[in-house]
This record gives structure tokens, sequence and C-alpha cells, in this order.
């Protein structure tokens, strides 16, 4: 397998802060592994737990993992901007005078479909319960429409601005249209369909998350659902 590089090409094209994808440009993710949850969110997990990785062998290392925990179902993409190369994410020792924030946005249940996704649901706890043990303040539990998931990244946004450190991780269904991706919330019109118009009015940009991260030394996203054209 290549090694992997940060990418420049769509749909990065306006992301201010590194975006990582479980999937690359039209691909799906698997809502179950043999852990309970999406493989990117376990390859995140385990990694977590090496002190030794910092940013340089980071994105390789977790493209790898997932790789192979879904047994080449997936494998991750980062674009946008490349954080600086003296990071590594934060563990519990790290200067209490750092502040540490993070938001897990999930959405596991649909309104008007009953492709639930039950390993959603575990990955927002596992994921929540990670940062937590990396010292990060994390907000959870987000209503799955749209208003709401709007208003915890405005929310987040505020935070991040004194924060020293922001990360958000999100799944839900996702679709890619025109080079943009999209989290699909739970109260999202399926019948509807998933056109350009329909998704600008009920879909929530990954983009928006991007921007919603500000914070002074690092900015992440993860972002963990489908990218299915």
């Amino acid at each position: 397998m290549c090694a992997l590089e940060w990418s420049s090409e769509s749909p990065s094209v306006g992301f201010s802060v590194p975006v990582c994808f479980a999937t690359r440009s039209g691909g799906t993710t698997i809502d179950r592994d043999a852990k309970g949850g999406n493989p990117f969110a376990t390859a995140l997990i385990e990694l977590s737990a090496s002190a030794d990785v910092g940013i340089l062998d980071f994105p390789e290392r977790l493209r790898a993992l997932t790789h192979e925990v879904s047994v080449g179902h997936q494998s991750p993409e980062w674009v946008g901007a490349s954080p600086s190369a003296d990071w590594r994410l934060p563990h519990p020792w790290v200067s209490e005078k750092v502040r540490r924030v993070a938001l897990v946005l999930v959405v596991s249940d649909y309104r008007y479909s009953t492709d639930d996704l039950g390993g959603a649901a575990w990955d927002e706890l596992r994921v929540a319960a990670m940062l937590a043990r990396n010292g990060f303040s994390v907000t959870q539990g987000v209503g799955p429409d749209r208003v709401a998931i709007l208003q915890a990244i405005e929310e987040f946004a505020e935070r991040s601005r004194d924060a020293d450190y922001a990360i958000i991780y999100c799944t839900g269904h996702g679709v890619e249209k025109g080079g943009m991706v999209y989290l699909l919330p739970g109260d999202y019109p399926m019948p509807e369909g998933v056109g350009a118009a329909e998704l600008a009015k009920s879909a929530v940009g990954v983009g928006m998350l991007a921007d919603a991260c500000s914070a002074r030394t690092l900015n992440l996203v993860f972002f963990a659902g489908c990218r299915s054209i």
C-alpha cells in the first residue's frame, strides 16, 4: 500500500483545517466491525493509546490500521491544511493549562428511514471516552435533527476560540455531491433524494465542521460517514 499524502484536491477546497475522512471519495463505511463500530473509530481509538504517534506518521498509521480492520473496505483520506509537525494526540499528563475541547457529533437514528446505525451509536460512547481520557472536555449527546446539530456546531465554534486543541468527530449517513461531503441529519427528508438543492437545504456540510474549529494549536475534524455519490 502506498504512503498517504496530504491531498489538496476536492473536496478539500475551502477547508481551513485538516479533515480526515474514513473512506475515499465515492466509498462507503462499515457500521459494525468485530468491536461493534466503524473500523475507522476502532483504529483511531487504538492509535490514541500510542504516545509515540506524532502527526508525521499518524495519517499513514490511521489509514493502514483502518484498511486492515475493515478488511480492505475503507481507506481514509486526509484533506485540507496540514497541522504542525510537532503535534501528537494529547495525553492526560500534558499541562492542565492546555485547554482541549471536543465535539462528538453522531446521528444514528433517522426519522424517514429504517436504516439506523447502531454501530455509530456505540462509536459515540467509545470515541467520547477516548477523547476524555486524553484530556478533552467533550460535548456529546446532540439531538439528531438539523437545527440541533447546527446549534451544537455554533456553540462549539465559540468554545474552540478559547481553546488550544479542538477536535470534532462526526458520523452518520454521509453523501458526496459536486465535490462536497454532507452529513444527513436525522430529520433529512430521504424521499426527496440527495440532489444538490436538497442537500444544501436539509443536510450539514463538512465544511461547517471545519469552520467551527479555531483553536490556537491544533484543529482536526474526523468524518466517519460514507462518501457515496
